[in-house]
C-alpha cells in the first residue's frame, strides 16, 4: 500500500554512501545451529564477517573451535557476532558470552511469540548435543522466555547480568511486532538496552506451528513505526539503536524500514535462499534435500552454498536501496530514519481492492519528530550500566596475580544484596585470557559475608569458587559456567536451615557445567534447564528441575508441585521425607525409580558428602551417619528418552568391547573383522513396504519400463510395460518427500504440471495403497490421465524438488498407474449430469476433449465435431498407436464421454462443408468453442521440395495409424518406408514417432537430422532447476534404431540445402552443410562451415519441423482476429475471440505445445465458456452462480 513520494531534491547516486558501509548494517536472522546445518550456519557467520555485518547464532548455542582465535591472534572467520541467549536456554556459557559483539535476549520470535522452541531428538546428534550440553537423540524443548523473565524489572536484570558477562559487548533485547509493543520497548530501554530488535510475523523457521504462523504477531511495519514514535515520544530513541527483520528481501523493504524508524535491519528467508533454501518447509523432518536445515550426513553432503552467494546478495539489495536513497535526497542511512513523511499511500493499489479503502496509515505515517521535536530520531548515546559501581572491579583487582599468573588467591569481603552479577565479570576477565577451561579448580576462592544480590555467580567460569555465609536472591548461579557456589546460613543462626529459604527463585537458571551446594531451600524454578551442572540443595519450591537436560540434583527435602515437567535428562535424587513425592512429580516424560543400582548409590553419597564438606551441613551429616536405613526414601528422577538413550549407548559400547575381544578356535586366538558393506551399492529400486522417511534417500527412481526393442519393432503395440500396484509403485511413491512447497504442480513458477495435479498429495495415497482416493485426487484436475501418463514428457519431474540433488520422483508412471487401475477396477463408470445450454466444440483433439467434459460436467448439453473419421485428434492420429493405444485408451475415454451424454460428429470439416458451416454452430448453439489445433506444419523451402518421397511428418503419422486401424496396413493406404532409406528432418516426439514407424515398416537405414547444438548431459548455467531441463535425451525411438542399426540416428548442427531427385522426380538424396552457432549482440546465429557439404541417400524424407499455428479457413469465415503467430487471438483465463460467443483454446491459441497445456486450456475455456452463459442467463434470472463453480481450479497462464 505504501510508495515513497516523488520529489524534485534528487541526489546523484555518487553521493550517497558506499555499499559497503550500509551492508554493515544487515545481520541474519537468529537460525540456530541444530536447525540448520553445520555448512549453512558457518557460511552465513563467513559471509556476514567478510561484509562487516552481524551473523546470529540463535539459542542453540556455537562450537567451541568457531570461536578459537586464529594462530595470528586474528578473530575466526566462522565466529557469530551475536550470540543469542534466549534466556539462558542452550549452551550459555562464560566463554560464549565473552566472545561476542552483541548478545541478544530472544523475549520472543515473530512466528510463534510466546511459545518455546523444540529441537526433535533426530536432530540433535553430535556435535549439536555437545553445543547444547544436552544427550544426542534426546529431543530438546526451550521454555519460553517466561520461565525466568516475569516483569520488566528480571528483563533489566538480565540485561545487567549479559552486560556484567561481556561489558564490550551490546546488548539486545528481540520484541515481536504486536499492538502495544512501543510501551514495552520504553521499558527495554528504560531497563539500559542497547539494541531493540522488532521482529515481523512473516519470518520465522519452517518448522513453526501453522497456529503461530498465521494467527500470532503482527507486520514489522506496524510494531517498527509503533516503537520508534513512542521512543522519541518519551525521550529515549536516542540511547537504543532499532532494528527490525520479518522477510526482508528488497532494497525498497529496507528503505520502508529506515523511513519507519528502524537503523539496522535483519535477513533469514532470504540469505538461506541464496545458499540453496527451495522452502521446503520441512525443517523439523531432517530431510532438507539441500542440506541446509538438517543433520543428516548423507544430505549434507549435497550443501552447495558458498559465503560469496550471500554477499552478492547483500551487495546487490545495498545498491538498490542506494538508488532509492538518491531519488529521495539522502546520502546518508541516518538522515534516513524516521523520515515516514518521504512515504504514502498508493492510490493504484488502494483503488484495486474495496477492502483497502477502509485502512488509515496516517497514524503510521506521521513523522516522530512532530510527535516532540528536537528529541534524537536515531542512537546518538551509550546507555550507562553501572559496571564503574559493580563489586567485580575490586575482585578483579584482588584477584589480578590469579589471573596472570595462576597463583591461588584467597579473598574475604561484605556483600549487600545491591551487590549484582557477582563474579560475572571477573569470570569474564579469566575466560578472555584462559579460554574455555578456565583456570584449575579453586584458584580464585571469594568468600562473602551477608546477603548477596540477584545473579549471585552468574555465569562463573571454570577455577572460581564464590562461597557465601548469609543468603541471596534470584538467579543465583545463572548460567553456571564450571565455577564452584556454595552458599550456607550464618554460623552463628539458630534456625535449622533445612525448613529455611537461603537463596530465591530460579537459581542455577540454564547451568552448564559447575557445582553447587546449598545448606537450606531454594525457593521455585531451581535448576530449570540445568543443562550439566552438579548441585545438593535442602528443599525446593514449585516447578524444580524444569526443562533439565543435564547434570545431576540431589534434594534433601520436600519438593513443591510440579517437579520434572518438560525434564529430557540428567537425573534428580530426592530424598522424599513423606513419601508423597510422586503426587508432587510431573510424570509426562519421566520415571520413577528406587535407588537400586550401585552406580547411583555411589554418586548420591559422593554428591551428599560433597555437600557436607562444604557446608558443614548437619542434614547431610546426618543422612550419611544412617544412609543404609535412608536409602530406601530416596527417589530416582529419570527421564525415559535419556533413560533409552543411556542404555542404548551402554549397549553399543559393551557390543564394540566384545567384538575387540579376540575369539578362541581350537586353542587359536583369532580376531573377525565385519565386512564392510559397499557403500557404492545401488540402492533398491522396489522393495516390500518400502518407509516413506528418507525414502528419497534409501530408493533409487525406476521410470517406466520398456519392452525390448527387438520384439516390439515386430508389432504395433504399446512399447511401455504397463505398471501395476506393487513394490515397484509403492516404493516409487515413497521417494516422494511430500514438500511444503511443492514445485512439480506450481506452473506458475514457470515450469511443472500446467494443470496442477495434487502430485503429493496422490503419491501419498499410492503409498498407502488408497488407490481409489488416489484416481479421485488425480481426476480433479486431470480430465485424460491416461493421456499425459502416456505422451506428457512430464514437466512436473522437471520441476521436481529431489531433481535438485538426483534423480526426480517417478510422477508420470503413478500418474499412469492410477488411472489404469481405475478402469480396470470398473471405477471409472459413466456418470450423466442433467443437461441445460447448448455449446458446440470444433476439434476433438486433448482440449477439445477436455472442454467437453467440463461442460458436459458443469451441465451443457455438448457436441464435438471432428473433420477426421474418428474422434480423438491428435491422441488418435497424431500419436503413434505403440505409444497410445488407439482403442484400448482413446477410444475407451471417447465412448466414456459419450456414455455421459457428449455427442460426437465425425467427418464433420467446420468451415468447408456446407453441412457444417460456423454460422450454423453459432446459430444452434449458445456458445462455441475453437480448439482445432496448430495444424499448419512448418515447411522446409529449398530446391528439390516438389519431389516426390518427400512428405510432412504428420501425413506419414495420420495416414499409417489409420490405415493400422482399418485394415491393419493390409489396405496400403499410407506411407510405407519399408526397404527405403528414410531421413527424419527435426527432433522432438514427433521426429522420435516417424523413427519408430519406419522402423516397423522395414526401413533399410534412417537418420535423424537435427539443426540445433546437441543438448548436455546435464543442466547447462542457464537452465536452472525447476526449469523444464534441457538435456540429451533417448526416447523409445532412437533406443529402437541404435538397436537395430547400431547407433543413435541423430545428427546435430546440420542444415539441409536442397532435396536431390532422380529421372522420375522421385527425392534419391539430400545435400547437407555443417553449421556452428555463435552469439552474436546476444543472440546465437548460424553460420555454415565452409567445406563440410555432403550429400547423404534418401528414398523417404520427413519433415517434423513443428507447426506454425491453425489453418486459416475458420478465421477467415469468422472474421477472428489473429496474434503477430497467426493462432487466434485470445486472453488466457477469458478465451473469448474477437467475435461475442466463440472462443478459443489449445494450440490454436496458444500454439504448438504440450497434451498437459491443450487439457489445462480447455478446462480453462470451459469454465469461462459457463460464465459467459451464465452472465447471459442473468438477464433473465438475475444473479446465479455459473453451473460448473469450483470445477476448475485456476492456474497461471
Amino acid at each position: 500500500m505504501l510508495k515513497f513520494k516523488d520529489i524534485s531534491d534528487k541526489i546523484s547516486l555518487d553521493d550517497v554512501e558506499p555499499a559497503s558501509e550500509i551492508v554493515k548494517r544487515f545481520c541474519t536472522g537468529a537460525m540456530s545451529y541444530g536447525s540448520i546445518s553445520l555448512e549453512a550456519h558457518t557460511a552465513l557467520a563467513i559471509a556476514m564477517n567478510k561484509l562487516g555485518g552481524k551473523s546470529n547464532t540463535g539459542e542453540g548455542g556455537e562450537q567451541p573451535s568457531r570461536m578459537e582465535p586464529l594462530p595470528d591472534g586474528s578473530m575466526n572467520p566462522r565466529r557469530s557476532a551475536i550470540k543469542q541467549v534466549a534466556s539462558g536456554r542452550f549452551g550459555v556459557s562464560s566463554y560464549y558470552l565473552t566472545n561476542a559483539d552483541e548478545l541478544q535476549i530472544k523475549m520472543a520470535q515473530g512466528a510463534k511469540p510466546g511459545e518455546g522452541g523444540e529441537l526433535p531428538g533426530h536432530k540433535v546428534i553430535g556435535d549439536i548435543a555437545v553445543t547444547r550440553h544436552s544427550t544426542a537423540g534426546v529431543g530438546l524443548i526451550s521454555p519460553p522466555p517466561h520461565h525466568d523473565i516475569y516483569s520488566i524489572e528480571d528483563l533489566a536484570q538480565l540485561i545487567h547480568d549479559l552486560k556484567n558477562s561481556n561489558p564490550g559487548a551490546r546488548i539486545s533485547v528481540k520484541l515481536v511486532s504486536e499492538a502495544g509493543v512501543g510501551v514495552v520497548a520504553s521499558g527495554v530501554v528504560k531497563g539500559h538496552a542497547d539494541h531493540v530488535l522488532i521482529s515481523g510475523h512473516d519470518g520465522g523457521t519452517g518448522a513453526s506451528r501453522w497456529t503461530g504462523i498465521k494467527n500470532a504477531g503482527l507486520p514489522w511495519e506496524l510494531g517498527l513505526a509503533e516503537t520508534h514514535q513512542t521512543l522519541v515520544a518519551n525521550g529515549l530513541r536516542g540511547r537504543a539503536v532499532l532494528q527490525t527483520d520479518g522477510q526482508l528481501k528488497t532494497g525498497r523493504d529496507v528503505a520502508v524500514a529506515c523511513l519507519l524508524g528502524a537503523e539496522e535491519f535483519g535477513f533469514s528467508t532470504a540469505p538461506l535462499i541464496t545458499l540453496g533454501c527451495i522452502m521446503m518447509r520441512k525443517c523439523h523432518m531432517n530431510t532438507c534435500p539441500v542440506g541446509i536445515a538438517t543433520q543428516d550426513p548423507v544430505l549434507r553432503e549435497k550443501f552447495a552454498g558458498e559465503p560469496e552467494h550471500v554477499i552478492n546478495f547483500f551487495f546487490m539489495l545495498a545498491e538498490e536501496l542506494r538508488e532509492i536513497m538518491a531519488n529521495l535526497g539522502f546520502r546518508t542511512i541516518t538522515e534516513m530514519v524516521g523520515r515516514s513523511d518521504m512515504l504514502e499511500v498508493d492510490p493504484e493499489v488502494v483503488k484495486t481492492n474495496e477492502k483497502l479503502e477502509n485502512i488509515d496509515l496516517s497514524l503510521i505515517l506521521k513523522p516522530a519528530s512532530e510527535i516532540r521535536p528536537g528529541v534524537a530520531q536515531y542512537c546518538v548515546e551509550k546507555q550507562d550500566h553501572g559496571l564503574d559501581m559493580a563489586l567485580d572491579n575490586k575482585l578483579i583487582d584482588l584477584s589480578r596475580t590469579a589471573i596472570e599468573k595462576q597463583v591461588r588467591v584467597f579473598i574475604e569481603t561484605p556483600i549487600q544484596n545491591t551487590n549484582r552479577a557477582v563474579g560475572t565479570m571477573l569470570s569474564h576477565e579469566v575466560t578472555k585470557r584462559y579460554h574455555i577451561n578456565g583456570l584449575p579448580a579453586g584458584t580464585i576462592h571469594v568468600k562473602f559475608t551477608g546477603s548477596a544480590g540477584q545473579s549471585f555467580g552468574a555465569f562463573l567460569c571454570p577455577g572460581v569458587t564464590l562461597e557465601l555465609e548469609g543468603d541471596s536472591n534470584d538467579y543465583l548461579g545463572k548460567g553456571l559456567s564450571g565455577g564452584k557456589i556454595v552458599v550456607y546460613p550464618p554460623r552463628n543462626s539458630s534456625f535449622s536451615p533445612e525448613d529455611n529459604i537461603v537463596i530465591g527463585n530460579v537459581a542455577l537458571y540454564g547451568a552448564t557445567m559447575g557445582e553447587a551446594y546449598f545448606n537450606g531451600m531454594a525457593a521455585e524454578r531451581f535448576c530449570v534447564r540445568n543443562s550439566g551442572a552438579q548441585a545438593v540443595v535442602e528443599g525446593i519450591g514449585d516447578h524444580g528441575c524444569e526443562y533439565m537436560t543435564g547434570g545431576t540434583v540431589v534434594i534433601l527435602g520436600k519438593t513443591g508441585r510440579n517437579f520434572a515437567a518438560g525434564m529430557s535428562g540428567g537425573i534428580a535424587y530426592v530424598y522424599d521425607v513423606d513419601g508423597k513425592f510422586s503426587a508432587r512429580c510431573n510424570n509426562e516424560l519421566v520415571d520413577l525409580y528406587h535407588v537400586e543400582e550401585e552406580d547411583d548409590i555411589i554418586t548420591l553419597k559422593m554428591m551428599i558428602e560433597q555437600h557436607r564438606r562444604n557446608t558443614e551441613s548437619v542434614l547431610a551429616r546426618d543422612i550419611l551417619s544412617d544412609f543404609d536405613n535412608l536409602l530406601p526414601k530416596f527417589v530416582k528422577v529419570y527421564p525415559r528418552d535419556y533413560k533409552r538413550v543411556l542404555e542404548n549407548m551402554k549397549l553399543e559400547k559393551s557390543v564394540a568391547n566384545h567384538a575387540k575381544e579376540p575369539k578362541m578356535v581350537n586353542g587359536i586366538s583369532v580376531t573377525t573383522k565385519k565386512v564392510q558393506p559397499d557403500q557404492s551399492a545401488s540402492r533398491p529400486t522396489r522393495v516390500a513396504n518400502a518407509k516413506k522417511y528418507r525414502g528419497f534417500i534409501t530408493y533409487e527412481r525406476e521410470s517406466i519400463s520398456y519392452r525390448d526393442p527387438k520384439e516390439r519393432v515386430k508389432d504395433w503395440k504399446e512399447v511401455a510395460i504397463e505398471s501395476t500396484p506393487g513394490p515397484l509403485l509403492n516404493t516409487q511413491s515413497a521417494r516422494c518427500m511430500d514438500c511444503g512447497t511443492p514445485f512439480c504442480h506450481q506452473e506458475s513458477s514457470g515450469a511443472g504440471c500446467p494443470l496442477g495435479n495434487k502430485i503429493p498429495e496422490f503419491n501419498e495415497l499410492v503409498h498407502q495403497n488408497r488407490w481409489r482416493e488416489a484416481l479421485d485426487r488425480l481426476l480433479e484436475t486431470n480430465n485424460f490421465p491416461e493421456f499425459t501418463g502416456r505422451v506428457c514428457p512430464a514437466p512436473c519431474e522437471g520441476s521436481c524438488v529431489l531433481g535438485i540433488i538426483e534423480n526426480p520422483v517417478s510422477i508420470k508412471s503413478i500418474e499412469c498407474a492410477i488411472i489404469d487401475k481405475g478402469f480396470e477396477e470398473g471405477w471409472m463408470i459413466p456418470r450423466p449430469p442433467l443437461q441445460r445450454r447448448k455449446v458446440a466444440i470444433v476439434g476433438s483433439g486433448p482440449a477439445g476433449l477436455a472442454a467437453a467434459d467440463q461442460l458436459n460436467k458443469m451441465g451443457h448439453f455438448v457436441t464435438v465435431f471432428e473433420r477426421a473419421d474418428r474422434i480423438g485428434g491428435l491422441m488418435m492420429y497424431g500419436v503413434p498407436n505403440m505409444k497410445t493405444d488407439k482403442i484400448g485408451i482413446v477410444q475407451r475415454r471417447v465412448n466414456l464421454m459419450a456414455e455421459e451424454g457428449v455427442t460426437f460428429v465425425v467427418n464433420a470439416n467446420v468451415g468447408s462443408d456446407p453441412l457444417y458451416s460456423i454460422e450454423r454452430l453459432r446459430s444452434e448453439n449458445d456458445a462455441v468453442i475453437l480448439a482445432c489445433g496448430a495444424t499448419k506444419p512448418r515447411d522446409l523451402t529449398i530446391p528439390g521440395r516438389e519431389l516426390s518421397g518427400v512428405h510432412f511428418a504428420m501425413e506419414f503419422l495420420h495416414a499409417n495409424t489409420k490405415s493400422l486401424l482399418d485394415s491393419n496396413l493390409e489396405d496400403g493406404k499410407y506411407i510405407s518406408a519399408r526397404g527405403k532409406k528414410v531421413v527424419v528432418i527435426g527432433g522432438g516426439d514427433t521426429g522420435t514417432d516417424c523413427i519408430g514407424t519406419s522402423i516397423r515398416h522395414g526401413c533399410t537405414s534412417l537418420v535423424n537430422l537435427e539443426l540445433l547444438t546437441k543438448p548436455p548431459s546435464n543442466r547447462a548455467a542457464d537452465n536452472p532447476w525447476p526449469q523444464w531441463p534441457r538435456i540429451f535425451r533417448v526416447d523409445y525411438g532412437h533406443q529402437e534404431a541404435a538397436t537395430k542399426f547400431g547407433k543413435d540416428p541423430r545428427t546435430y548442427e546440420v542444415l539441409t540445402k536442397r532435396f536431390i531427385g532422380d529421372e522420375n522426380g522421385k527425392v534419391k538424396a539430400l545435400e547437407l552443410v555443417r553449421v556452428k552457432w555463435e552469439k552474436v549482440d546476444g543472440r546465437f546465429q548460424l553460420k555454415e562451415i565452409q567445406g563440410s557439404e555432403e550429400i547423404i541417400e534418401a528414398d523417404l524424407v520427413l519433415l517434423a519441423m513443428g507447426f506454425l499455428g491453425p489453418e486459416a479457413s475458420i478465421a477467415e469465415k469468422l472474421g477472428l482476429e489473429k496474434d503477430n503467430r497467426s493462432n487466434f487471438k485470445a486472453q488466457f483465463g477469458d478465451f473469448a475471440t474477437s467475435v461475442d460467443g466463440v472462443f478459443a483454446a489449445g494450440d490454436c491459441r496458444r500454439g504448438q505445445s504440450l497434451v498437459v497445456w491443450a487439457i489445462t486450456e480447455g478446462r480453462q475455456a470451459a469454465a469461462a465458456v459457463d460464465k459467459y452463459i451464465s452472465r447471459h442467463d442473468q438477464n433473465v434470472a438475475g444473479d446465479i452462480t455459473p453451473f460448473g463453480a469450483g470445477l476448475v481450479q485456476p492456474v497461471g497462464a
